[in-house]
């Protein structure tokens, strides 16, 4: 893993302001931006720099001088377009270091770049992470829209320890991360020095009630970026992240160069294609993650309708058997109320209303044993 870089915030009024200037600078220059995701320790510029002297040296060794310009004649014609981030993936970089959070950007012609969409063919895809994308984005706009020469856009690519002014280390770091849909970069607060764990701190906890920019995201557009500058010289942002991107995936791409095959060991000439794999296996993990949780959702909305469903039929059967007895309750009601009514009907006298005798069995009983005596005297 890659040792963090030991730059501190030790103002935030200092990191503040100058987001302040990076997000008026960004603003004239009518650019678009949106989120992206978490990442850590980037390359250096420095770094990339010895990177790509390595690069162009194998270049002149290859007749480089030759596949340069035309490398550079070629991308003239060509586009920059971020495509997304992805939080949950380590790259390794060509100094073998790791970096939670990925950027996929798309190199397509600047006549079928949509600013939405990308393009479609005649593209090459690419893999950095996302502090060395922020970097290179960050210096571009500082070559390129006249930021103030005391800007340090550096400071937007790192994974850096933030210092309170009064009470030092707080033991949180400040670095770009992926934006929750992937869509974007944005900056945040974490609790470890590579950037991966997001902090549930705020920064305006640690910061004495500073804010933090860019945390909906905005660090870099998203829109498509020509790699040809105002004065016809390819930007050395595409140039850079074309040559220190670790994955590269260059299928469709109709351009041939000497590049280095990681996978043999070996230079070969023709399309990059080493990266293909990768790219793709990185890009469907956060599609089956998003696949997934839909799964998810819908098996949870069919077992609570399930549950729905089987608690009303409960209900049904539980509400028709009180019915029944309550029926049942009102009928025994009705058979005592009949029997008290034939009470009532009759008066002491053993006689209906009607003035019809009841006789009382006992009396029947009284009468013929009467008349059996009476038989018998006679």
């Amino acid at each position: 893993m890659a040792s963090p870089s030991r730059v501190v915030f030790k103002s935030s009024k200092t990191y503040c302001s100058a987001a302040a200037a990076a997000s008026s600078s960004s603003a004239s220059s009518s650019l678009s931006t949106s989120s992206s995701s978490s990442s850590s320790s980037p390359l250096s510029r420095a770094s990339m720099k010895k990177i790509l002297a390595k690069a162009r040296k194998l270049e002149e060794n290859n007749n480089g001088d030759a596949d340069q310009a035309e490398m550079e004649g070629f991308l003239v014609d060509y586009s920059l377009k971020f495509m997304k981030c992805i939080p949950d993936q380590v790259l390794t970089d060509a100094d073998y270091n790791d970096h939670f959070g990925v950027v996929v950007f798309r190199l397509c012609p600047s006549n079928s770049c949509s600013d939405e969409e990308g393009c479609t063919s005649g593209y090459a895809d690419f893999a950095v992470d996302v502090g060395t994308y922020v970097e290179a984005f960050m210096e571009d706009q500082q070559d390129n829209m006249n930021w103030d020469d005391k800007f340090d856009g550096e400071m937007f690519g790192q994974c850096v320890e933030y210092e309170d002014d009064d009470n030092g280390e707080t033991g949180y770091y400040i670095g770009p991360g992926c934006t929750e849909d992937g869509t974007g970069v944005r900056m945040a607060v974490f609790e470890d020095k590579y950037c991966y764990q997001v902090s549930e701190t705020s920064f305006e906890t640690i910061s004495n009630g500073w804010s933090l920019p860019y945390t909906e995201g905005g660090v870099v557009s998203t829109k498509c970026l020509a790699c040809m500058d105002n004065d016809g010289a390819v930007r050395d942002m595409c140039l850079d992240l074309y040559d220190v991107s670790p994955y590269r995936c260059e299928t469709d791409f109709d351009f041939d160069h000497y590049y280095y095959d990681n996978n043999f060991e070996i230079y070969r000439y023709g399309k990059d294609k080493t990266g293909c794999t990768k790219i793709e296996v990185m890009q469907s993990t956060k599609k089956k993650a998003a696949h997934g949780a839909v799964w998810q959702d819908l098996i949870i909305s069919v077992m609570l309708l399930i549950t729905a469903a089987g608690g009303f039929a409960l209900y049904t059967v539980w509400w028709r058997k009180q019915k029944e007895n309550l029926e049942r309750i009102d009928d025994d009601d009705d058979d005592e109320s009949g029997y008290h009514q034939q009470d009532d009907a009759s008066n002491g006298d053993g006689e209906h209303d009607d003035g019809e005798l009841v006789r009382n069995p006992s009396d029947v009983y009284q009468e013929m044993e009467d008349n059996k005596v009476e038989g018998t005297m006679a």
